[in-house]
């Protein structure tokens, strides 16, 4: 059963779009984060190549395709929830929608209790770097994440969470044009506030296409 279940939900984010998805013991996260539920489910949308590119050489941008990605994973994390509720489990979808909804996301701080990040990072999806994004191997920065929690029986990974490798890089803090990376390795002892200014944040995507690793991403050929 726990098989089954792991590959129908896999099956169904797919279909929807995601291309990264884990399934992640959360059993040992406080309860004021997790809320009781020992499980959750991560999924990655990555953003085309196209995008990065344009996004880097900057050229004008008639369509934003992070923020349609940050809506759509936000939205599959709402139907995923649903899903499992009709499926008799209890879920919580930890979109923006339903974080605001039920007190789970602080304005002042602008953090929600439990941020996917820290989910991610626990199913080892990849690290998170000087410009406080997750960055994966596969995509570097360049995609949108959204998180389920659970009790539905998923066999979760056994991973080990992935140190940062942004070494001596700090593209990411020249290239900000809001100034609000401070060019330091992320660490559990430094947290968000450690990296980033989140108030002075411009959203202007610089930090995410002139990682090195989103660059190589978005260079490789199909």
């Amino acid at each position: 059963m726990l098989h089954t279940i792991n590959t129908q939900i896999e099956n169904l984010l797919f279909e929807k779009g995601a291309d990264i998805v884990r399934f992640v013991d959360i059993g040992g996260i406080p309860v004021e984060q997790s809320q009781g539920f020992e499980r959750a489910a991560v999924f990655c949308m990555p953003l085309s190549k196209e995008f990065i590119l344009a996004v880097h050489d900057g050229k004008k941008i008639k369509y934003n395709e992070f923020v349609d990605k940050e809506h759509k994973a936000d939205a599959l994390a709402d139907f995923l929830a649903e899903y499992l509720q009709q499926k008799g489990y209890r879920a919580y979808s930890g979109s923006e929608k339903s974080n605001e909804k039920n007190g789970n996301f602080d304005t002042k701080t602008m953090s929600s209790k439990l941020p996917h990040k820290t989910i991610a990072k626990l199913a080892g999806i990849g690290y998170i770097g000087k410009n406080n994004l997750m960055i994966t191997e596969k995509y570097g920065c360049a995609f949108s994440m959204c998180s389920v929690l659970t009790n539905a029986p998923f066999e979760t990974d056994k991973t080990r969470p992935i140190s940062s490798k942004c070494g001596d890089c700090d593209l990411c803090k020249q290239i900000c044009p809001g100034n609000s990376i401070l060019g330091n390795e992320w660490s559990e002892k430094t947290g968000r506030e450690g990296v980033i200014g989140v108030h002075k944040c411009m959203c202007a995507l610089k930090c995410m296409v002139y990682c090195p690793k989103t660059l190589k991403y978005a260079m490789q050929s199909d």
